[in-house]
């Protein structure tokens, strides 16, 4: 009987240190598989962190590439407009503008120093700033040129030889500026002509001085900027 009690114990404990020892054993392989999962997750974490930090150095470098070209296109068109400036200093300022808009050089020449009233023939002192004007073109051959006609809307004098409305005046005295320019040297592919009639006057008022600042000829100045697209990811 003794025997067979230490028998049944002894097997009893030996079952009891085997489960504790599956317990034990399950709960490592546990907690390893958990540690082993923590540690793809971190390393997924660094890897993403890793992704997003690159693209983050690749758009900090492509937006200062874009601001040194932005600065660069700023830069040409200033130089341009002061040339331009420099140019025309000699003439009255109320007669002429020079600005930059829209990545162009605007100079905004008034019919009072261009044309006498309804006339399509340039005069001496619109002559004198023409030819100042396509001195400074000459020297920066990379720019286009647009020479646009504008007029008031007042209807042309019944009976003007050649001129049927606004229209007619516009793109006439647009082409006789355009054609001077190349009698001075500038190659005519460079040179568009435009006229605009009165649809886009600078000032919408009826006043006398409202009509006079429309009846313009605007000579808009396109620098060359393909290279500056280039790095900007634009088509020129």
């Amino acid at each position: 009987m003794k025997s067979n009690f230490f028998k049944a114990t002894l097997s009893f404990l030996m079952c009891a240190v085997l489960m504790a020892s599956c317990v034990s054993s399950k709960k490592y392989d546990e907690l390893k598989a958990s540690k082993e999962a923590l540690e793809r997750e971190q390393a997924a974490s660094k890897q993403k962190v890793d992704e997003l930090s690159a693209s983050l150095k690749e758009r900090e470098q492509k937006l200062a590439e874009m601001e040194r070209a932005m600065n660069e296109q700023q830069k040409i068109l200033d130089n341009l407009k002061n040339e331009v400036n420099a140019a025309l200093q000699g003439f009255n300022q109320g007669d002429l503008s020079v600005n930059i808009k829209d990545g162009k050089v605007y100079v905004s020449m008034s019919d009072k120093l261009l044309f006498a009233t309804g006339s399509t023939k340039v005069n001496a002192g619109g002559k004198k700033a023409i030819d100042q004007l396509v001195d400074v073109l000459k020297k920066n051959q990379q720019v286009g040129v647009m020479v646009e006609g504008h007029t008031d809307d007042v209807s042309v004098a019944n009976g003007m030889k050649y001129l049927t409305d606004n229209w007619d005046l516009s793109v006439l005295r647009a082409t006789e500026i355009t054609r001077m320019m190349a009698d001075k040297g500038l190659s005519p592919d460079r040179i568009t002509p435009a006229g605009r009639a009165y649809y886009m006057p600078v000032d919408t008022g009826r006043s006398a001085e409202a009509k006079a600042k429309n009846r313009r000829t605007e000579i808009i100045l396109t620098p060359d900027f393909s290279e500056i697209y280039k790095i900007l990811g634009i088509q020129s």
